[in-house]
Order: C-alpha cells, then structure tokens, then sequence
C-alpha cells in the first residue's frame, strides 16, 4: 500500500493497493481518492477492501506499506 499526497488536480491523495501472486506476479487491487489522509479515511478504505475480499476469518498474512504513522494504525484496525 502506499499513497501520494496532492498529486492531482482535485488535491486528493490516492490510495493505491497493490497485490502479489504466488508466482511473482503483480495485480492492482484498489484505487481511492481520499479528501485527506487521517486515519478514519483510512480505515473506512480498507474496511471496503476487507468486505471485498475477506471472506470469514480470513485475513492478509503479510501487509507492506511505508512509515506512514496513520496508515499503519488503520491496517492494525482493520486488520487486527
């Protein structure tokens, strides 16, 4: 995961959450827009890709981000 901070036009960060095969491979997962980067857009992003792609109890094993203080409080959140 990582995200840009006022790279656009509209001053929006993007989100943008990326996944990797078992071979190697990778695929994008999501894109969001968020009006600004705290915490609650965070979770509120990554509660939408929970329900998407979780299913029962089944979570991520590994989860890679940069030191963004806020972001990785929501994934701890999100994904306890």
């Amino acid at each position: 995961m990582d995200n840009t901070y006022e790279t656009n036009k509209y001053k929006l960060s993007l989100l943008e959450i990326v996944g990797v095969t078992s071979t190697g491979l990778t695929f994008s997962v999501a894109f969001v827009l968020l009006s600004n980067e705290h915490e609650n857009n965070f979770v509120w992003a990554l509660e939408k890709l929970k329900g998407l792609f979780v299913i029962g109890a089944v979570h991520p094993q590994v989860i890679v981000c940069h030191r963004d203080i806020t972001l990785k409080n929501a994934i701890s959140i999100v994904f306890p």
